[in-house]
């Protein structure tokens, strides 16, 4: 039986806040699937006039076998894992949440450098095995008076620029894509070459997508021209920074340690970093705090139905081509 509802296919359960949204639209329908299995992407996509995805690939194949499709919005701001170049041949917007993890991921950040400043991950053990004694051979630093070096002054680099400018640190900032008197309204020195100042950062923290510019920014020249004791935090995408040369930098004591969330491989399994202990981890989770999946749930679905009722914001667009 036809019908004139438009259907929306959520890739990976949303937050509820998102889902509210969609049940207040009687003329949506709405399925959830639960799947990183292109070939059942593909089938529940075939009618789909709107897909709101997490984590799974939205690849080419399920792009072309949904003639219907007016528009894809990522639960967050990454979008490796969509072909935008099929969308844009279809004139098809690939739409991000902006609003929704920025706050998340600059607190992980700043998480990870204190952890490693008050060194939280060796005092917390000694606590619990009743040694302190040993307290005074752990060397905490910190943040105050240090510098650190941000590559990428976009929604979440800057606000990590503003929490380190709060503890007193020296700030660099590089961002080809930002004006650079823009970057020195934020408190930040803008750098143009970073590779310039690297001999003065005792941390680099990236936070640009994953990108034919970006992949292997941080690798053992860079790291090699960091002083010692310095630290490498990334909590953007994985292969940005060079995962071999981070784990000989560590091991080395060149680097402190490092902070990631993100991996070449996800899951990462039987990974090399598991048995360095000044490599932090966590599971790609830094934007995935309470608030960060309710904004992204619900910015996830405000694009899709956006797009329905022509009010999209061009700037949660990513292939701004399509727009005309």
């Amino acid at each position: 039986m036809s019908t004139n509802k438009k259907k929306v296919l959520i890739v990976g359960p949303i937050h509820e806040h998102g889902m509210a949204l969609l049940e207040g639209r009687d003329d949506i329908t709405v399925e959830v699937i639960d799947t990183l299995d292109p070939e059942v992407i593909k089938r529940h996509a075939a009618d789909a006039h709107g897909i709101g995805v997490r984590v799974a690939q939205i690849n080419r194949m399920v792009i072309d076998n949904a003639p219907n499709l007016q528009v894809v919005s990522r639960h967050g701001v990454g979008y490796d894992s969509v072909d935008m170049d099929a969308l844009t041949e279809r004139r098809i917007p690939l739409c991000i949440a902006p609003r929704s993890n920025a706050p998340s991921v600059a607190e992980q950040a700043m998480m990870f450098m204190l952890v490693h400043a008050k060194q939280m991950h060796v005092l917390d053990p000694m606590v619990r095995a009743n040694t302190w004694n040993r307290r005074s051979e752990v060397e905490a630093f910190d943040l105050a008076g240090r510098t650190l070096l941000i590559c990428g002054l976009g929604r979440i680099g800057s606000r990590l620029a503003k929490r380190a400018l709060a503890f007193d640190m020296k700030v660099f900032g590089y961002d080809p894509y930002i004006d650079p008197e823009k970057i020195r309204a934020m408190g930040v020195e803008p750098v143009a070459d970073f590779h310039t100042v690297l001999g003065e950062c005792h941390m680099v923290s990236v936070h640009c997508p994953r990108n034919k510019e970006t992949i292997g920014l941080i690798g053992k020249k860079e790291m090699d021209a960091l002083p010692a004791g310095a630290l490498v935090i990334n909590c953007a995408r994985g292969g940005i920074v060079d995962e071999p040369a981070l784990l000989a930098a560590v091991t080395s004591g060149h680097l402190v340690g490092a902070g990631l969330d993100v991996f070449d491989v996800e899951p990462a399994v039987d990974h090399p970093f598991f048995g360095e202990p000044n490599i932090l981890m966590t599971p790609h989770s830094a934007g995935m705090s309470l608030e960060a999946r309710q904004r992204s749930s619900y910015q996830t679905v405000e694009n899709i139905l956006a797009v329905f009722d022509g009010t999209l914001d061009p700037d949660v667009v990513v292939n701004k081509e399509v727009l005309g």
